[in-house]
Parts: C-alpha cells; structure tokens; sequence
C-alpha cells in the first residue's frame, strides 16, 4: 500500500509504502485528485522508485525544496519512458540530475538566454536510439509545462540518458563526444572538405570513433590483418589516421596502436573516395 505524500503531476507522486520509506511512484493517473495521506491504487502503479544512496536521498531532498513539483514529475516520466524502452534501470542518480538540468533550461529559456549544443549533430549521430528518447522527453516537456525549449536540448538530455544508462557519468560521455566532434574537424582540415553530416559515410564514421575510444579507455585491442595492405594502398588516408591518432593520444593519454589507426584509415578513405 502507498500514501501520497505530495502530487508531482497527474501521473507522478511522492509517497510512502506500508513500511513508512518514501519513494517515488509513476504511472497513469495515480496523482489525479488525490491529497497528502489518499491512497495510491495498486494497480495503476507502473514505476516505483526509492533513492538507495546516502548522498543521492540529501540531494534529492534538496531538489525537492528548490524545484518545482511539476518539473521534477516531468524528469520522473521520463526516466520512467526511458527504462521501459531501453530495458534497463538508469543509474539513479538520474533522478536529481535530470530534474535539475531540466529546471535550468528552462530557467535559460525564460531569461532569454539561447540554448545552444555545439555537439548536436554528433550525439544525434554516436546516440541515436538515447536522442530519439530524448525527443519525446523534449515534447512532453514543451507540451506540459508549456514552454518551448529547442532541439539543442534533446542533445543535453540524451547524453544525461545515455551516461545513466551506461554508468558512465555525464563529464566522461561528454569528453569523449567534444574528442570525436575534434578528430571529425581534424580529418575534414586534413581532407580540405566539408563531410555531409547527413550521409551514411558521417554517421559510420563517428560511430566507429566512438568505439575506438571505448576500445582504448577499455584497454580492448583488435587485431587488423589488413594493416600492411591499407599502409600501401590508403597512404593518404593512413597519414590523416596518424593525425587523428595523435589528437585521441594527447587528449587521453593513451597510445593508439597501428592496427586502430588502419581501422580509423578505412573510413577516411571511403570519404576519400566520396567527396
């Protein structure tokens, strides 16, 4: 059994489960005409919520006095759509983080100040299935608080998705999307062209970036029997691969072997070939 103990939205609530442990409850409805101390119908319950860490229940409960309930209800929905459509549990600290981002943006958005990602196009890219959440988190915000923040912002809320979903913290994800959108620029200096961000060739291109800087955080090698070939037939390309490879190393201190910058070469080479 669980007790309203504040209505965020018609279909968020905090409550207090038949032990007295606050948590949050999502689903349908459940906060339609109800008040503190009303009962929550069981069955209407879709998502249920209990902060687990020490540090994440004090910030919690922080953000509870500085932000809107609304807001709070709206990043709850979210994290809610997210974990059903991904399958998995986000990393809870989501919880705070995206209800205070939110709260920011709007925030901005309200004092006239422009929100602009500079990344846009490569999150869009490296995270296609996070940022297509990340639309509809965009829509039910602007639908139900009435405001209308832009697409830029999807970019921000898909990385605060992604980096809950993989543990991998927000400062890391973002790191490694500058680092990419970096070496895109470093190759297009190097090519003496501009790359489509809408063809295949781009979007092949950073996603393959994107796993050999995982590869490298994850000390994972791979092994290229192609190499001598694409030294001799790809010398361009492979030169370009060099300079691309001496960015991720001064960026993340970490040495690229031959076999990854071959792998890098290829890609380059089809853009070599196409534009």
């Amino acid at each position: 059994m669980h007790r309203v103990i504040k209505v965020l939205n018609n279909n968020v609530c905090m409550a207090k489960d038949d032990k007295n442990v606050e948590c949050i409850v999502v689903g349908k409805g459940i906060g339609f005409g109800k008040r503190p101390g009303d009962i929550i119908e069981e069955d209407k319950l879709e998502k249920i919520f209990y902060v687990q860490e020490d540090v994440n229940k004090i910030k919690f409960s922080e953000l509870m006095e500085k932000i809107r309930g609304d807001v709070i209800g709206i990043a709850e929905e979210i994290i809610a759509m997210a974990e059903r459509i991904k399958s998995k549990k986000l990393n809870e600290h989501i919880h705070i983080a995206l209800a205070d981002h939110i709260a920011f943006a709007i925030e901005r958005i309200n004092m006239g100040i422009e929100i602009k990602n500079p990344f846009n196009i490569e999150i869009k890219a490296l995270y296609k299935d996070d940022y297509n959440i990340a639309l509809k988190a965009l829509e039910l915000i602007n639908q139900r608080l009435n405001i209308s923040l832009p697409e830029d912002e999807a970019g921000f809320i898909a990385l605060h998705l992604h980096a809950a979903l993989e543990n991998a913290g927000l400062s890391n994800t973002l790191k490694n999307t500058r680092l990419v959108s970096q070496l895109v620029s470093t190759i297009e200096n190097h090519l003496g062209k501009h790359i489509d961000r809408d063809s295949i060739d781009y979007l092949r291109l950073v996603t393959h970036l994107r796993f050999a800087i995982d590869r490298l955080e994850k000390n994972s090698p791979v092994v290229n029997e192609l190499l001598a070939s694409i030294k001799k037939k790809f010398k361009k390309a492979y030169n370009i691969s060099i300079q691309v490879a001496k960015v991720i190393e001064d960026t993340l201190g970490k040495k690229v072997p031959e076999e990854e910058i071959g792998y890098i070469a290829i890609h380059i080479q089809r853009l070599i070939n196409t534009i």
